[in-house]
């Protein structure tokens, strides 16, 4: 369940919510004997009883919102090549609006939400992966019982779903991850602000870079970022790679908070 208050351990500690993700760094040669491979991206979204009560948005009923970048928030690794942060909020801007979430103009549509957004690189030695992928124990028919012992639970995990499968693969390696989560914008900069739904998405970090791995995942996620879902959901990394996700080109200004001064306006996206 979404906690606002949890304590989480190592670069995972958040104010409010967050966001990370990652790009594959090496591109392939001209010829290759096998297709590079990057598997599915994993998507956990927690939804609270506030934002369910919520319509969900559409594009011809859109949702209004102003946002908050905390950019590569999570950490990264020495020697890895990172996103630009300003191309990856208009990137995730872009993403969003074909969700139906759009950035508020003042005058023009007044927001509903705050978002906030972070990525970064998360280490299962030092980080809390079977939360941030959505893990369940409880649904997992091969999950151990007993924590000292193994049990008759080993003869069902060939039996496992490939969601649960892949969930486990990713919770063992390091991973990119983005949070994206959403706030009542009355309320989200009160003592009690109220959390709408939080989506996590992860991507095994192994033989990728940040930068390219990051505009990939929110991509690929973009269907399943602010709708609850009974557990973790994939998509497809290559299908999106095979998308256009080169940010220099894209033009998204549309979808962008108007730029104003911190002190007149704070929290757009920038």
């Amino acid at each position: 369940m979404l906690n606002p208050m949890r304590k989480i351990p190592g670069r995972l500690l958040m104010v409010l919510g967050v966001l990370a993700a990652g790009l594959p760094g090496a591109r392939g040669a001209q010829f290759t004997l096998f297709k590079s491979v990057w598997g599915d991206v994993v998507v956990a979204t927690d939804v609270t009883r506030e934002g369910r009560a919520v319509a969900p948005p559409t594009l011809d009923q859109p949702v209004y919102y102003r946002g908050l970048s905390l950019g590569n928030k999570l950490g990264n690794i020495p020697g890895d090549r990172l996103p630009d942060v300003e191309e990856t909020n208009k990137f995730v801007a872009k993403v969003l609006a074909q969700q139906g979430y759009r950035g508020a103009r003042t005058g023009v549509h007044e927001p509903s939400l705050f978002i906030i957004i972070q990525w970064g690189y998360l280490d299962p030695r030092i980080d809390d992966l079977a939360w941030f992928l959505g893990y369940n124990a409880s649904r997992d028919i091969g999950a151990q019982t007993n924590p000292t012992m193994l049990g008759p639970e080993v003869f069902l995990r060939n039996f496992r779903t490939r969601t649960i499968e892949t969930v486990l693969d990713c919770m063992k390696e390091p991973i990119y991850g983005i949070i994206v989560t959403a706030f009542d914008y009355k309320s989200w900069r009160t003592d009690t602000p109220i959390i709408y739904w939080q989506s996590r998405i992860g991507l095994p970090a192994n033989g990728k870079s940040m930068a390219e791995a990051v505009p990939t995942m929110v991509l690929a996620a973009g269907p399943s970022i602010g709708h609850e879902s009974d557990g973790p959901v994939l998509h497809d990394a290559d299908s999106a790679r095979a998308g256009r996700v080169e940010l220099g080109e894209l033009k998204i200004l549309d979808v962008v908070n108007d730029p104003v001064k911190p002190a007149s306006q704070p929290g757009s996206i920038k």
